[in-house]
């Protein structure tokens, strides 16, 4: 259409059209231009780009603006390309254009519903950062370059990484949370380095400072200038956010991976091993990212930031004594920020895997575990002097080990009960239970050197004191032949006996060495499990297995342990044991126990040294078992190892030590090995043969000869074991009852912890609280029938003659019919051929010193006066005392009514025999028990003199027990 016209100027309006050197032909009239002209059409324009900041990992780009043609078919081919900055080998930059292609096979031409025309493209992966456009447009191209603002925003096409990805665009810094505010500030190496960069060579200037992170001077929001990390110093393409991280997407900063709670993100030199799949697109990096689980994961806070009472890196240590302080870039010692708030130090030790705050008063721990052990040590003195067994002791020392291992475990038990374990813990002979680590700087490698070595500073310790001993005794008291050295057996049984109490802590941090797992934790955000694939040892988070660890610095140390502690041991047990010699000393050894025998080397020639050096290894156990210690120490070895060495999976670790206890109660049901006081009765006639052979082989020494009555009295007969039951059953507790009653506990406790472990039970639920409370039932319970055990003891070994009537009354709620039976037919022991008028009891080995001298007067006074028959005769004379006097005043009252005399028949020796006037009175007159109408014929029997006291009296009695003899005749009526 023509505008205008003249003879030098013709204007036209031309069609909407596109492209570039069109020609252009004028004719007028019959004439037209002889050489045509070119011409072109506006080239294309950007107005705007939609989204400006697309996904960099690919995303949908729409363009609008102008000449972008009337049709599709007009616009022809339409091109979109997306030029990003490149290096290539020698570090010089160049544009790499990348093709932005159809979306799903649409064209990329596109018209609005209102006719206007716009691009669609589909974006591929590209650079992070600002981005060049092309558009081509029938064959006209137009180019929009992204600029960068004073303040640092982008004007174009600004490709960034989406949530769960991240990558910064050249010379980028560490922003943080805040825009305008440096996240990482570099460090002193670093800011040193920072003018070494040469921007045109793209590399340091200094070669020492390729290694380090880049920094550049930032001016922050506050207008301060500071040294910032620089990220990267190329453009670079988006990657996925490490495994427990996370990526949060930001509108006015690119993010870099941050770690979620639970997690540690570490900065790696840059290399294949350590970025993997990373490493093509992180080269260029100094350092690429790992992120780990902590251990345990409630160390860490995320964002790098340790929990109260957690510091290092990964927050792999407590604040104790030991990490009070660190040092600053210069090597100055400073306060460690994590663990002071203000001027006052935050005091945490590792506890269960975890930081546990110190006691406000370590030592006050300290003397009160002493304060136990010398109160313990004085009762195991004291029962000892008695001869009583230790027996129960062992028992329950063993009980409340296991118990105390149970915090080795994962199980999360309630803190209620960790804490009841951390106290039983001083069982183990635990010494983290004083938390030494609050008082001094103490490394753990330090610590667990101190503890490998206190078997050997105890054996020096022993062997110093044995030769003290040897000299003192030789030149000081002026002892002769083997009484100079007559401490050194007991001493290295002492040695033994503290080896077998500490082999289960000694044992454990053996293999604390080798408790090496991977560190797993399922990542929130994918529901995958994060780790690096190492093991790391569970009580200090070294790395396993590695050059220049310090866990592969202790394992040749922990090998030797192992052979010496953990596997030595139980083989010199087993060598002292178990050969044939041995093991007939052992038992031989026993029986004499059995009898209160072999405390001396003349009651005891065979044994006696071998008693002294190795008797607490099998004196609580019948001389069938000699070796149950074996069988007990194999227990310890297999809970201390199944606790450690399974400790990834606590369900699995409770169920192997459950199984563990339940064999263990099986041998123990079946085998019955513990002797009890109670027991030595059934240990001599089970072993007749053998105590009979020992009472010949003492006659043909002495050249004398017995008769069947004192045999019967040395066997055991039915009624001494009578009487044994009487004085026992009120204060003995069978031990392999209380053995089979902890051990079922144990197991109890061990199922309590399976079900905490249960996805069932939620932290402070009923259910939880529930389960909580029995299990702290279940475990105090079995802690009482211990002491209860153990105080029946104490009360029978140093107050032989307390009056415990009102347990004796209830023993007989349970027993009623037996001990009614057994008080009504006493006279009835003279059926076993056991008179004791007929007894010679210089014949017997525990009374034959009086005529042999095998025993000193005072040694003679001690034993007849601890003896249980004494013991026992004693107090049935004063019960008879009394009642004889109030049945003489009752019986004197009814004869003056009734006119009657009463005749009462005197003893010529002794309390007598039964007078005729028994069988005149019904079996119901009796007061407690006892016989009235023998009581009432008998006189009053004179006090029982004590051991070595000489009578003249119509009793004529010489030997002491020949008193209690008597008084064991009253008390049969």
């Amino acid at each position: 259409e023509v505008a205008f016209i003249s003879h030098n100027e013709i204007r036209v309006r031309i069609r909407p059209g596109v492209g570039r050197d069109l020609p252009l032909v004028v004719k007028v009239g019959e004439k037209s231009t002889l050489t045509p002209y070119s011409f072109s059409y506006d080239p294309p324009y950007i107005e705007e780009l939609s989204p400006d900041s697309p996904n960099a990992e690919g995303d949908q780009l729409t363009i609008y603006g102008g000449n972008f043609g009337p049709t599709a078919i007009l616009a022809g081919e339409v091109k979109i390309l997306i030029g990003q900055r490149r290096y290539d080998s020698n570090l010089k930059m160049y544009t790499e254009w990348v093709n932005c292609t159809s979306y799903m096979g649409l064209p990329i031409w596109q018209q609005k519903g209102t006719g206007t025309p716009y691009l669609y493209c589909d974006l591929p992966r590209v650079l992070v950062g600002p981005k060049d456009v092309m558009v081509s447009v029938a064959g006209q191209n137009t180019t929009s370059k992204a600029t960068e603002g004073a303040d640092g925003r982008i004007d174009g096409l600004f490709p960034r990484c989406q949530a769960t990805y991240y990558g910064q665009k050249e010379d980028a810094i560490f922003r943080g949370p805040v825009r305008d505010m440096c996240q990482d500030e570099c460090t002193l190496a670093s800011a040193k380095c920072k003018d070494s960069w040469n921007a045109e060579n793209r590399t340091h200037d200094r070669e020492e400072c390729e290694e380090l992170k880049h920094c550049t001077k930032f001016v922050d929001m506050n207008e301060d200038l500071v040294n910032c990390t620089v990220l990267t110093r190329e453009d670079e393409y988006c990657r996925p956010c490490p495994g427990g991280s996370t990526c949060e997407v930001q509108t006015q900063f690119e993010a870099e991976p941050i770690s979620m709670e639970g997690y540690w993100r570490f900065d790696m030199p840059v290399s294949p091993e350590n970025c993997g799949d990373d490493y093509n697109e992180r080269k260029h990096r100094t350092h690429c990212y790992d992120v780990l689980p902590c251990n345990p994961a409630i160390a860490c806070e995320g964002d790098n930031t340790c929990a109260h009472g957690y510091t290092g890196e990964k927050c792999d240590f407590c604040c104790d004594m030991m990490h009070r302080y660190i040092k600053d870039d210069y090597g100055r010692k400073i306060p460690n920020p994590e663990c002071w708030a203000g001027n006052k130090q935050i005091k945490y030790f590792r506890q269960y895997g975890e930081c546990a705050p110190c006691p406000s008063n370590p030592w006050m721990i300290v003397a009160i575990l002493l304060g136990g052990a010398c109160f313990g040590g004085s009762i195991a003195y004291i029962m000892k002097k008695k001869h009583v067994s230790l027996g129960i002791f062992s028992i329950g020392v063993d009980y409340l080990q296991i118990l105390a291992l149970l915090s080795a475990t994962k199980t999360p038990w309630p803190q209620v009960i960790l804490d009841l374990y951390t106290w039983l813990s001083a069982f183990n002979f635990n010494i983290n239970i004083t938390a030494p680590e609050c008082a001094f700087e103490l490394a753990y490698e330090d610590k667990w050197r101190m503890i490998m070595a206190m078997p050997a500073l105890m054996l020096g310790t022993v062997f110093i004191f044995n030769w003290v001993m040897v000299l003192l005794n030789k030149f000081v008291l002026n002892k002769r032949g083997k009484d100079i050295y007559a401490h050194s057996y007991r001493a290295f049984g002492i040695a033994v006996t503290i080896m077998y109490y500490i082999y289960l802590n000694l044992s454990m941090t053996a293999l604390e060495v080798f408790n090496c797992s991977v560190i797993e934790l399922e990542d929130p955000l994918t529901g995958e499990l994060v780790s690096d694939g190492k093991q790391y040892m569970q009580e200090t988070n070294w790395v396993c297995y590695e050059e220049g660890s310090l866990q592969v610095f202790l394992i040749p140390y922990a090998f030797v342990a192992l052979a010496l502690y953990t596997v030595g041991y139980p083989i010199f047990v087993a060598s002292v044991l178990l050969p044939p010699e041995s093991a007939r000393k052992c038992r031989e050894d026993q029986i004499l126990r059995a009898q209160d025998l072999g405390y001396t080397r003349k009651t005891n020639p065979h044994c006696y040294e071998h008693r002294l050096k190795y008797g607490k290894l099998y004196y609580y156990y019948k001389p069938k078992c000699w070796y149950w210690s074996l069988v007990v120490l194999f227990r310890k070895f297999s809970i201390a190892t199944i606790s450690l060495m399974f400790r990834a999976n606590a369900t699995f670790q409770m169920c192997m030590i459950v199984l563990a206890i339940f064999i263990s109660s099986v041998f123990q049901v079946k085998w019955q090995p513990f002797m009890s006081m109670s027991e030595h009765e059934e240990v001599l006639n089970d072993h007749k043969e053998a105590v009979e052979a020992f009472r010949e082989e003492q006659e043909r020494a002495r050249g004398g000869s017995v008769s069947q009555g004192q045999k019967k009295l040395q066997l055991g007969g039915d009624a001494k074991l009578e009487r044994a039951k009487t004085v026992v059953a009120a204060y003995f507790w069978n031990y392999n009852s209380v053995e089979i009653v902890l051990l079922s506990c144990s197991i109890l406790v061990n199922l309590f912890g399976i079900m905490f472990e249960s996805k069932f039970l939620k932290t402070n639920s009923v259910s939880y609280e529930t389960l909580a409370n029995i299990t702290f039932v279940v475990i105090v319970t079995s802690l009482v029938y211990v002491i209860c055990v153990i105080w029946s003891e104490i009360v029978v070994a140093i107050f032989p003659g307390l009056d415990c009537s009102h347990i004796q009354r209830l023993m007989d709620g349970f027993k009623h019919n037996a001990d009614v039976d057994l008080t009504r037919n006493r006279a009835a022991s003279s059926d076993v051929g056991m008179e004791l008028n007929d007894l010679e009891f210089s014949s017997n080995p525990i009374f034959s010193g009086q005529s042999e001298n095998i025993l000193s007067k005072e040694d003679e006074d001690r034993l007849v006066k601890s003896h249980p028959d004494y013991i026992n005769l004693t107090n049935t004379i004063s019960d008879l005392q009394s009642q004889l006097r109030m049945a003489k005043k009752e019986k004197m009252s009814m004869g003056k009514r009734q006119g009657v005399k009463l005749a009462v028949t005197k003893f010529k020796r002794g309390f007598g025999k039964p007078g005729p006037k028994k069988a005149a009175l019904d079996d119901h007159d009796s007061v407690g028990g006892f016989d009235m109408a023998k009581i009432m014929d008998e006189p009053e029997p004179e006090p029982v003199p004590e051991p070595g006291e000489k009578r003249s009296s119509a009793f004529g009695f010489e030997n002491p027990m020949r008193a209690a003899k008597g008084g064991a005749e009253g008390k049969k009526g």
